[in-house]
């Protein structure tokens, strides 16, 4: 067994190596987000692990020099980098959604009062053991302590177990969920997994190819982002020295529609990972959805509603299209995978004893009976928040569809994405105010934290990690632990960085989008649910037809590129241009396509497979370099403070 744990990588030195450095990564983050850096970069919440990649680099680069100077006789083995840097792609969906659940715990307390008319309709129906109940407490956390103030820990043990019970049985429900499909989508479809390539080729290397580290095309490509965001920091220092602009727009429609050309190196490179028939189909469907979205302000059809971190009024018919997409995607790809999992529910209750689970993460009867009592309580913990009990199972079904279709596109694609709708905007819209019920708001207002899938969100991080430490005949059960352990530091950390910057600096004194703007958050959505409380909102069932419309597309591309073999466009093309929120990305698509499609055609695919390091180079060239300009805000924030 030793022998066995030591060729999986699994070793104390791994195990505490990642704890360690998941830790610091969540406090990085977070402290970076708390401060305010200039440079409106992140750490884990893009999603595709920037920093995880910054720390993996700077490990190797670490190891190998202590081995040059003597000072240790042999680093760490590929087999624990892998495991570290997937401990670390898991610890970075945590820092999102502390950002957003801790400012819900308190701030549901404060505004909850008598002096807010909304928040006094939504008050009542409130869960009261998920929030502070010293009311003292949450003052403090959005206004500071001041001088000398003590952080009230004590304050948030009971609310953050009772959240932590439930975020552990959601957590383990999307572990298991990709144990299940591990083998169908690895195995038998062979999906590309982009976001993995370039930490797989940095530890282990391809066959035939170069180690990165001694490629000169791989630094080459590093060198170009590098360079630009030297340029970055001394035109901050020395704002005489012109910036190099990577964006620039065009106004479309009598000014109302913005065409970027936003040159990201990062999406750059993981596109040129990407199959040409993706590439294309995102490049086909983006242009089709600007067209649709001129004749949806030409018509003055939009349907307007907020996207997931709203509410502020936004046209949402390409959501709702790419939703039924997405929706019909998975259950489609279930419905193919059903051979696999027949096999996998048989092993599971014992009548398939020749089906071999012995190297995956979790047996099949736990992966399967676990997500079934996990489901179950998530349910129920709904069903208890205030959520009417038809509603419940509606509501699950299609947040776990909204999580695996994202994951999914990842796996694919390389891409992503938010969930076109939360499940608390689709229910709420549609169906209307009366029909579902004032507890059902205030159920729908204490999911609002959790329950979608934003860019970093643990399937997503799940996916990779299972891809990168997935190795057959190897025994891998004891991962599951060492990958808890790390939502468990990662967990611990962003809660006391969280807490400690929220105390000493007050809430609103926080910068950006993720920091401030979930605290303001809080108190828009408090008002937005406490109105159509007292001003029911009528539901608009010509969202149906939008989300059919978007199914039935879905539906016809599927069944063409199953039944035709020279069918050129993808599904998964259909759900990414639907959404307004990557369109920036097309330009980087764009560059992909026509840089892959020409190298393929006048090189082939012994110059593409050469040409390969310069992209991976391109993207760590660009996760290094925005590490880099946070971390280095962040030591001069601590020198200047004296910390």
């Amino acid at each position: 067994m030793e022998e066995s744990l030591l060729s999986s990588g699994l070793t104390w030195r791994a195990a505490l190596t990642g704890l360690a450095m998941c830790s610091l990564l969540v406090f990085l983050d977070i402290s970076s987000q708390s401060i305010g850096s200039p440079w409106a970069t992140r750490l884990t919440s893009d999603g595709f692990g920037n920093g995880a990649l910054f720390l993996l680099f700077a490990l190797i680069l670490a190891l190998r020099l202590l081995k040059s100077l003597g000072v240790i006789r042999s680093g760490l083995a590929p087999r624990e980098l892998l495991i570290i840097f997937s401990m670390l792609i898991l610890a970075s969906a945590i820092p999102t959604l502390f950002l957003f659940l801790l400012p819900y715990v308190a701030g549901l307390t404060l505004y909850s009062t008598g002096e807010n008319p909304s928040g006094g309709l939504v008050a009542p129906l409130l869960s009261e053991g998920l929030t502070l109940q010293d009311p003292t407490a949450a003052q403090g956390f959005f206004d500071g302590l001041g001088p000398g103030g003590r952080v009230p820990y004590g304050a948030w043990v009971g609310p953050l177990g009772a959240w932590g019970v439930l975020i552990g049985a959601f957590y383990f429900t999307l572990m298991a969920l990709m144990v299940i499909v591990r083998k169908r989508w690895i195995e038998q479809e062979r999906l590309s997994f982009p976001v993995a390539q370039l930490p797989l080729s940095l530890i282990e290397g391809e066959a035939g190819e170069r180690p990165l580290l001694r490629n000169g095309v791989f630094w080459f490509g590093l060198a170009i982002p590098a360079l630009i965001g030297l340029n970055g920091i001394l035109h901050s220092v020395l704002p005489s020295i012109p910036i190099i602009n990577l964006y620039t727009s065009i106004r479309i429609y009598r000014n109302s529609i913005s065409l970027g050309f936003y040159t990201n190196f990062l999406i750059l490179g993981i596109s040129y990972l990407v199959s040409l028939e993706i590439l294309g189909s995102i490049l086909l469907f983006t242009l089709i959805a600007h067209v649709q979205m001129v004749l949806i302000m030409i018509t003055g059809s939009a349907i307007l509603d907020s996207l997931p971190r709203g509410p502020h009024a936004y046209p949402t018919n390409l959501h709702l299209q790419a939703l039924g997409a997405m929706l019909v995607m998975v259950g489609f790809g279930l419905y193919e995978a059903r051979g696999h999992l027949r096999n996998v529910f048989r092993k599971a209750f014992g009548s398939a004893p020749e089906v071999d689970d012995g190297d995956e993460m979790l047996s099949y009867r736990m992966a399967v009976l676990g997500s079934i009592v996990c489901i179950a309580f998530i349910c129920w913990w709904l069903w208890m928040t205030g959520i009417s009990w038809w509603v419940v199972p509606i509501f699950v079904v299609m947040m776990l569809g909204t999580f695996l279709g994202v994951t999914r596109i990842l796996a694919e694609a390389g891409v992503l994405l938010w969930a076109p709708l939360s499940p608390m905007q689709a229910l709420l819209h549609t169906a209307g105010t009366q029909m579902l019920g004032g507890s059902t708001m205030a159920g729908f207002l204490q999911a609002q934290a959790w329950a979608f899938p934003a860019r970093a969100h643990v399937m997503a991080s799940a996916s990779t990690a299972v891809k990168l430490t997935y190795r057959r005949g190897q025994r891998s059960r004891p991962l599951l632990y060492m990958f808890f352990l790390a939502f468990l530091a990662a967990g611990v950390t962003a809660a006391a960085t969280i807490l400690h910057y929220a105390y000493h600096l007050g809430s609103y004194g926080l910068y950006g989008p993720s920091a401030t703007g979930s605290y303001f958050m809080v108190k828009k959505h408090l008002t937005y649910y406490g109105s159509i409380l007292s001003d029911p909102l009528v539901g608009e069932p010509i969202r149906l037809v939008w989300s059919g419309a978007g199914a039935a597309v879905m539906g016809f591309l599927i069944l063409a590129r199953s039944r035709f073999f020279w069918w050129p466009i993808s599904p998964v093309g259909y759900v990414i241009g639907n959404l307004p929120h990557v369109w920036p990305w097309w330009w980087n698509v764009f560059l992909a396509w026509v840089i892959k499609r020409n190298v393929l055609k006048y090189g082939g695919p012994s110059f593409h497979g050469k040409a390969r390091p310069f992209f991976l180079g391109l993207i760590m060239g660009e996760a290094v370099t925005a590490s880099f300009k946070e971390v280095l805000y962040l030591l001069q924030y601590f020198l200047q403070e004296g910390l």
